[in-house]
């Protein structure tokens, strides 16, 4: 298999990472405090703030999975972008959550807590968000490489015994187009998209050593990503982030045209024969489910539900957050996120749009057996392998600009919650003060140590299933008691410590316990069954009904339930012990129990 790319690609992408993270390395010097570090001084005008909120959020890891997304569930997959869109519409337009976060003057969500409901709520939401925010962010750079991989067939390197240089090139179509062929004479992905074996030739890896190129290729673009990080912080990924913006979205206009004008998905009428075929019922109605021996295709109402609630309270996510805290007015954070739901609207229709043309395409060049295994994950980026020279180019250095601005800011937003949310109030606590100089060198060291994350585990490990449920799931697990927290803490005055707790509880333990059978269903599961006992049953069946939708549902009421009760009790019994009380008072205000 030759490389898909050309030289003119190659030198697209070469001159776009020159001149994007230029201006990155170039504004060290405007570094002062942390405010500027993890906020850029909360200078952020509308179009800047909402460019770099946009660029942050739509990651590579954005365009696959919900190209993936497309693949599985067809036009009903629509409605994620449907209810993003509409969901950030009315949190601009009414200034839901955001007016107040951004005029509480908080760097963190957790540092709302804080001012709120008391320093211990604070370590407790910051040890929440930093856990699942770093798990749903430790699966990013696996995902991207699988895109950066096939888009360009880049070939694994060998290195036999006797320091013959060999190339393999793997092609993930290729078994399914195959099937007459051996299987030993294959060049065969691994589980990491390694291949075993010599093209044409059987495996032998005891006599050579392989390097995925792609490995290396990704862990040099995250060693960039992390200088300019680490040197400019807010400033660098706000700078950054304005041409990512403008690459991305002429890459992503180009292709979608392509996309549409290709004869071999037929345009909007093929799209919709394709899905009516392959994906019968559940692909055109998202409130529709069916029963199939791989499990349950399909949305749903319960998955409506949850996504509405999902998105709803999303603006609280830290990545998000910091975009709110960073603008220069309530004002601006408000009208950032009325604009922004466009942006979200669109990032969630065009790679979906990809993902259902991908089964369109290969619905015309595979049977219904080899269509049937090829996998979702990879069926976007195959497809596009056959765009012309330079756009493909062009589409790579878009989605590196994607991936980039991604991952600059979500390093900035986790070890930012681990610095000001952990650290700090930890040390307060012990009795010591953080200066604002020396906050800045450990939220860089987090910074490293997030980095030494994805490439120790985020890049070598593959998330079983389908990668929004693990996103969605780990996200849930933060954002709905998140949300509980700040808007009740902002409109409701009888909102109390007590509260607080049960509310970040209740809102994380249904995606524990999502975890934890999933977990148990892949490494307990296997052994009870082998020792031939009847209750290996049961954990799988505890896994089946716990699904990413009933999950969602479970959290948010969980964590307003706990809100709710818990504070109303706080309330009753600090009364009984007192004597009711006249007026809101310090208690009333959030000052807790």
């Amino acid at each position: 298999m030759p490389l898909a790319f050309a030289t003119v690609d190659w030198w697209i992408v070469g001159v776009y990472i020159l001149v994007a993270t230029l201006p990155g390395f170039l504004c060290r010097r405007f570094i002062r405090g942390q405010d500027d570090f993890l906020l850029a001084g909360r200078t952020l005008s509308i179009f800047l703030a909402t460019a770099t909120l946009t660029a942050t959020e739509m990651g590579l890891v954005t365009v696959m999975y919900m190209a993936e997304f497309g693949y599985r569930n067809g036009l009903s997959a629509m409605m994620l972008g449907v209810i993003a869109g509409v969901a950030t519409l009315v949190v601009g337009l009414t200034g839901f959550m955001v007016s107040g976060l951004r005029a509480s003057g908080v760097t963190t969500v957790a540092e709302y807590y804080q001012k709120r409901y008391g320093g211990n709520v604070r370590i407790l939401g910051g040890f929440i968000i930093a856990t699942a925010g770093i798990l749903n962010y430790g699966v990013f750079l696996r995902v991207e490489a699988d895109f950066v991989r096939i888009i360009t067939g880049m070939p694994d390197v060998k290195i036999a015994s006797d320091m013959k240089v060999s190339f393999v090139w793997t092609d993930p179509v290729a078994p399914a187009q195959q099937a007459d062929t051996n299987p030993a004479d294959v060049a065969q992905p691994g589980p990491d998209g390694v291949s075993d074996a010599l093209a044409g030739q059987p495996a032998t890896p005891e006599d050579v050593w392989v390097i995925p190129s792609i490995k290396l290729a990704m862990t040099v673009l995250l060693i960039l990503v992390l200088l300019y990080t680490l040197m400019g912080g807010m400033v660098s990924v706000a700078l950054t982030d304005y041409v990512q913006f403008i690459v991305l979205s002429i890459g992503m206009g180009l292709t979608t045209w392509w996309v549409l004008t290709h004869s071999d998905v037929g345009g909007l009428s093929g799209i919709v024969a394709a899905v009516q075929e392959h994906r019968p019922g559940y692909g055109m109605n998202p409130f529709t489910t069916q029963e199939a021996a791989t499990g349950v295709l399909g949305l749903g109402l319960a998955w409506v539900i949850w996504q509405s609630m999902h998105w709803t309270g999303t603006n609280t996510w830290q990545t998000q957050a910091f975009r709110t805290a960073a603008t220069d007015s309530p004002r601006t954070a408000q009208t950032m996120w009325t604009l922004t739901a466009i942006n979200y609207f669109g990032r969630a229709i065009i790679p979906i749009l990809w993902g259902i043309a991908a089964l369109a395409y290969f619905s015309h060049h595979l049977d219904s057996a080899s269509l049937a295994k090829l996998d979702a994950l990879q069926a976007m980026p195959s497809f596009l392998t056959h765009l012309p020279a330079g756009l493909v180019g062009f589409l790579l250095a878009g989605m590196l600009a994607a991936l980039m601005s991604t991952h600059s800011g979500y390093l900035l937003a986790w070890s930012g919650v681990l610095t000001e949310d952990l650290v700090v109030p930890i040390s307060r606590l012990l009795g010591c003060e953080v200066p604002q100089r020396s906050r800045i060198w450990i939220t860089r060291f987090f910074i490293l140590c997030l980095g030494g994350f994805l490439l120790g585990w985020g890049l070598w490990f593959k998330a079983p299933g389908a990668i929004w449920n693990y996103l969605a799931m780990t996200g849930t697990m933060y954002i709905s008691g998140a949300a509980a927290l700040v808007a009740m803490g902002l409109y409701w005055k009888r909102a109390n410590r007590m509260g607080a707790y049960l509310g970040l509880v209740g809102g994380a333990l249904p995606g524990l316990a999502y975890l934890f059978l999933r977990i148990a269903s892949l490494i307990v599961e296997p052994e009870v069954r082998q020792a031939g006992y009847e209750a290996q049953g049961i954990i799988a069946s505890m896994s089946q009904w716990l699904t990413e939708a009933y999950t969602g549902l479970l959290s948010f009421p969980l964590a307003i339930l706990g809100m709710v009760v818990g504070s109303v009790i706080s309330e009753r019994l600090h009364d009984s012990a007192n004597g009711p009380r006249v007026g809101t008072g310090s208690f009333m205000a959030g000052g807790g129990a």
